[in-house]
């Protein structure tokens, strides 16, 4: 509506302005024929008494030449004409123009003043000069009123006017109906574009007519329809996705719990035995009332630790859904490393916790705590013995990409093994679903890609660095982040 209204009073603007240019232009050049018109007759009459007035002049001076111009006067009543001597020859009843402005005239080229009367009317003042013996004797002049000029020009002022005052009109004519044709419709595929950036795909848009905005109007309803059809799919394939991915990660953490557990059944052996030696003992009456108490608080003892065992065991291998929250991350790797202690004690692999310090961020515990144990799995099984380290420190980084990234402060969590290493070959593939470098049956290779998926969740990045033969470190970049 705004820019039919703007398009419309700028058209209009120029038109006024331009008939306004043109009116005055016009009263000025009829003014000037006029005025030029006026001259050719002075010039005419002049050069027709311009003899007589001389022999007159010479016979009679002054009296002779006011006599004959009298005379001539009378003949021609269309204007004023008077004889004006020159200056120090005037008569009481002549007055001169200043002489500067009477020095230029001619024959040809006569003087011309703009004067008003008594009554304040424009008088247009021509001055045809008489020379007599190369000496100026005096003036012819003929005083034309500058009524009719005046009148025209008004009159074209006035017409003027009322051309400006009818087109106005017809533009605001034109306002109106470019308003109701144009501008409300166009207002109408606004408000649906609108809709459309806000993800609204409803309400389709009415516009009446077989004009292009009706085609328009059309055309963003059928573009509407579409969005609206992709956006249900995508919804529906994200959420296939996210649910496909979920499942992944639960059945990574199940294959992470059956790895556990021949090493979880190796460690609940030694205080089984324990506690099944000492229930005996108390059941065969021959310990005294302080070994039976003992004996008792040694079977509890070992009961909590087996009790804790199975419950971090059922911890990590329990699905939910992702939830942040802010996390202590050396406690979570302690929490993991303590888990997965006696499946490295029974490859012979020592597992260290590197010393670091108190990091936290929001992240979800159980599912960082997947990627970890993941991590520190891959790193037992690529070791033959030697030490696996697990380090938390924070340090400045960006993420990597072609994109030019700002460097941020991110916490990392790494994990190195002094095991065989991965080839060249292998490197770009390590994150690929069902990919994996071990040998048939000990795993599927959905381990590192579902632990990419987490990290890339949580607005990271997983770094691998390695050396064939010489071990691996793969390191774990979170953001600082709060829930």
């Amino acid at each position: 509506m705004k820019l039919t209204a703007k398009i419309v009073g700028i058209f209009l603007l120029g038109i006024v302005l331009l008939t306004s240019l043109f009116g005055y232009l016009t009263a000025q050049s009829e003014f000037e024929q006029y005025k030029r018109a006026q001259e050719e007759t002075a010039a005419s009459l002049g050069n027709e008494v311009r003899e007589t007035l001389i022999v007159a002049w010479k016979d009679q001076g002054h009296q002779g030449a006011i006599k004959l111009v009298r005379d001539f006067a009378t003949r021609h009543q269309q204007m004023t004409i008077r004889w004006v001597p020159t200056d120090g020859d005037a008569s009481p009843e002549t007055d001169l123009p200043p002489q500067q402005e009477l020095a230029v005239a001619t024959t040809k080229t006569m003087a011309t003043i703009i004067t008003h009367d008594a009554e304040g009317e424009d008088q247009y003042m021509i001055y045809y000069p008489v020379d007599v013996e190369n000496a100026r004797a005096g003036y012819v002049e003929f005083n034309v009123p500058l009524e009719e000029a005046e009148e025209y020009a008004r009159l074209t002022t006035y017409r003027t006017a009322l051309i400006i005052a009818a087109m106005s009109i017809f533009g605001l004519v034109i306002i109106f109906f470019g308003v109701r044709m144009v501008g409300q419709r166009l207002d109408k595929l606004v408000a649906k574009t609108k809709r459309i950036s806000a993800g609204d795909f409803s309400s389709p848009v009415q516009v009446a007519g077989n004009d292009e905005i009706a085609q328009l109007g059309a055309a963003l309803n059928e573009m509407s329809e579409t969005l609206q059809t992709q956006q249900q799919e995508l919804d529906e394939a994200a959420t296939a996705r996210l649910s496909a991915m979920e499942q992944l990660r639960h059945i990574d953490r199940v294959k992470t719990v059956g790895r556990l557990a021949s090493g979880i059944a190796h460690e609940l052996g030694t205080p089984l035995n324990v506690v099944s030696g000492r229930a005996g003992l108390i059941a065969s009456h021959r310990l005294s009332a302080e070994e039976v108490t003992e004996s008792a608080l040694v079977i509890k003892s070992e009961a909590d630790r087996m009790a804790e065992i199975i419950r971090q065991l059922l911890g990590f291998a329990r699905r939910r859904p992702p939830q942040r929250t802010t996390v202590d991350l050396r406690e979570l790797i302690a929490s993991a490393i303590n888990l997965l202690q006696p499946m490295a004690h029974q490859c012979d692999v020592e597992l260290v916790a590197v010393d670091g310090p108190s990091l936290s961020t929001a992240v979800d515990p159980a599912q960082i705590q997947q990627v970890v144990t993941n991590l520190i799995v891959n790193a037992i099984h690529a070791s033959s013995g030697g030490t696996v380290r697990v380090a938390l420190e924070s340090q400045m980084a960006a993420p990597p990409g072609g994109a030019i990234s700002p460097t941020e402060q991110y916490y990392c969590i790494s994990v190195e093994d002094q095991g065989t290493g991965i080839s060249e070959e292998a490197m770009p593939h390590l994150f690929e679903p069902f990919f994996t470098t071990k040998d048939v049956g000990e795993g599927t290779g959905l381990g590192l890609s579902v632990s990419y998926g987490i990290v890339e969740d949580h607005n990271g990045w997983i770094d691998v660095q390695s050396q064939l033969g010489e071990g691996s470190r793969f390191t774990i970049y979170l953001p600082q982040q709060v829930a």
